[in-house]
């Protein structure tokens, strides 16, 4: 069997959809909103982050494909019935607050209203924090969550080659927005960029060492768009695992699929691309070959061998 590639769809594209119904799904019986592609397949959308969009069943609304992750999930995020994504905007300032990170380092944040009067974390360290209003850019939205910078902070945009690994500081850890640590690299060039703390635990990244990654797109803020060289694996090798067994979900096109499931020994599980579902020769416990084929997000994407 070979998986099904996520049809015609590309990351950061934006797609027509069509809301055709709404249903409820165990184990919690969350609503979802079932959608259709302009290429007729179905998408679940979790109703709770959108209750403020008033999304009906029959209405068709735009929808951008935020992600598709390494085991072909597809993540939409609606349009904003309000707010563009890198446009300025007003924000009444509702308090500041102090708080420590994991580093135990306090951090100044400004806690903004949005247009539903929806808590949203600004970073404000270096600030002025006794402000009524701050000007920010809205650099992303996710499960309807504003990602805002203020305009005094705003970066410079500079080119880097994909192909080439670059040498970055770990200067420090901050936290960007509500309940998210990224760790701040400087390049080369006296450059920060962001890399978000929860998908590199494993690497060993601390305030002073030194990290090398590569650009896997464009940068832009609170996206990925660096991959830090793995300190065990690399790329094009083959390397052996735990098989664990075949793990059956739910797609968000309701859709059921199965995946090889291995573990690396340190608690990590991970998906594998493979054509022989019945693998009559291996039994949980017992080594797998896998094909490493690419990095994302920290994350292993394997293949049989």
């Amino acid at each position: 069997m070979v998986l099904p590639k996520p049809f015609f769809f590309e990351e950061g594209q934006e797609y027509e959809f069509t809301v055709i119904n709404r249903l409820s799904l165990p184990p919690d019986d969350d609503i979802f909103l079932v959608l259709i592609s302009p290429f007729q397949t179905r998408h679940l959308l979790a109703e709770k982050h959108y209750v403020h969009y008033n999304i009906m069943a029959g209405q068709k609304i735009k929808c951008r494909i935020d992600k598709i992750n390494c085991s072909g999930k597809i993540y939409l995020e609606p349009e904003h019935p309000f707010y563009k994504e890198k446009q300025m905007y007003d924000f009444p300032v509702k308090r500041a607050e102090t708080i420590v990170n994991s580093s135990g380092k306090p951090e100044k944040m400004l806690v903004v209203a949005d247009c539903w009067n929806n808590d949203v974390y600004v970073n404000a360290s270096g600030m002025d924090t006794n402000i009524k209003h701050i000007k920010c850019s809205v650099d992303r939205i996710k499960k309807a969550k504003l990602y805002l910078t203020p305009a005094a902070c705003m970066r410079k945009q500079v080119n880097y080659d994909m192909d080439r690994v670059y040498t970055f500081l770990v200067d420090c850890i901050v936290t960007l927005a509500e309940d998210e640590e990224y760790y701040v690299l400087k390049d080369e060039s006296g450059n920060l960029h962001y890399l978000r703390k929860k998908y590199y635990k494993d690497y060993g990244l601390i305030p002073g060492s030194q990290v090398c990654a590569r650009f896997t797109s464009t940068p832009s803020a609170y996206r990925h768009y660096l991959e830090p060289i793995h300190p065990r694996y690399k790329p094009g090798n083959i390397y052996e695992f735990m098989y664990k067994g075949i793990e059956s979900y739910i797609n968000e096109s309701g859709e059921e699929v199965k995946k090889l499931i291995v573990s690396d020994g340190t608690g990590n599980d991970y998906f594998v691309n493979c054509n022989d579902w019945l693998q009559p020769e291996t039994l949980p416990g017992q080594a797998l070959s896998c094909l490493l084929k690419n990095m994302r997000m920290g994350r292993l994407v394997l293949e049989c061998v």
